[in-house]
């Protein structure tokens, strides 16, 4: 079960979080990733793995690990398996992974102290920067970052250096406020740009991205960067835009 708040020090030791994952053809990833996830189990209440109709082993390892699990009836995209599996969190707390395993699990404990010793409604993961990096960057990847995110502060007032980067850990309650009109891989820039305009707190970790652990990459940087260039540009010219 999840706890309500009592005291800081109590909250911190009894607070556990949700973990959503989601999935395509990633049967061996996934398998290296779950076995990793059994060093936090103290800080986890459940594994959500949303999956898009794989045709590989994946759904039979997460049934190996007990894991809950979604099926996305459409490839409606990356964004709505995030937003399918937070929905389904039964805690007050869930945090976004990948099932190639680039987001370390090693960050867990540090997002989770953050958000509740911040009172934040989101904390997310910043891989440029102190302290920061990435190991599964492309040139190209990183480019188009460095430009995703230089629109957002200019025109959203985004106030971290990592637009793009979907791991993140939040209030339950906080992200179901949200009306996502995006549900590809214009969700990452639709989620921080509807964070900062409704004004929920944030705040940022510096952390690493490691390479996946096995399989293909799924990411098509010239078609998924020309999604999320059209989200952002229908999220300004929208009603939406007044409110910034």
């Amino acid at each position: 079960m999840c706890y309500s708040f009592i005291s800081l020090n109590y909250y911190l030791n009894m607070t556990k979080v949700s973990i959503i994952i989601p999935t395509l053809n990633e049967e061996e990833s996934l398998n290296i990733l779950l076995n990793e996830l059994t060093k936090y189990k103290e800080d986890l209440e459940e594994i959500i793995v949303v999956d898009a109709n794989s045709d590989d082993n994946t759904l039979e390892v997460a049934k190996n690990f007990n894991c809950k699990i979604i099926i996305q009836e459409k490839k409606l995209g990356y964004g709505d398996a995030i937003i399918k599996g937070i929905n389904a969190s039964k805690c007050n707390y869930s945090l976004v992974l990948d099932g190639d395993g680039s987001k370390n699990p090693f960050y867990i404990k540090d997002l989770l102290d953050k958000i509740v010793k911040s009172k934040s409604d989101f904390v997310f993961a910043e891989r440029y920067g102190k302290n920061a990096g990435s190991m599964d960057d492309t040139l190209l990847t990183y480019i188009g970052n460095r430009i995703f995110t230089y629109l957002g502060k200019i025109f959203f007032k985004i106030k971290i250096n990592d637009i793009l980067h979907t791991f993140f850990i939040c209030k339950n309650s906080s992200f179901k406020k949200i009306e996502f009109n995006h549900f590809d891989f214009g969700f990452c820039a639709e989620l921080l740009i509807e964070t900062e305009r409704l004004k929920f707190t944030y705040e940022s970790l510096p952390t690493v991205e490691r390479k996946r652990l096995a399989g293909k990459v799924k990411v098509r940087s010239f078609i998924d960067g020309y999604k999320i260039l059209k989200s952002m540009i229908l999220i300004f010219f929208t009603s939406k835009r007044k409110n910034f």
